[in-house]
């Protein structure tokens, strides 16, 4: 018996069809691609806040007079 990913025989169906009718044919389910929902939100996260901050600006110093301020 032949076994296979769901993958390789749709890429290569016409390969396998012969094969399949002498030993017989197993295609392995398609993989669910997993969904990981915390690593999406900050990768959101992190688009959105690209481009706020000027690239001329002086951090430390702008962190510094705002805590001198209060």
């Amino acid at each position: 018996m032949l076994v296979v990913s769901y993958s390789d025989f749709a890429a290569n169906m016409n390969k396998y069809l012969p094969a399949a009718s002498v030993s017989g044919l197993k295609i392995l389910p398609q993989k669910k691609e997993k969904k990981n929902s915390r690593h999406l939100k900050f990768m959101q996260a992190v688009e959105a806040a690209s481009g706020v901050l000027p690239s001329d600006i002086d951090i430390e110093k702008e962190k510094t007079e705002a805590i001198l301020k209060v």
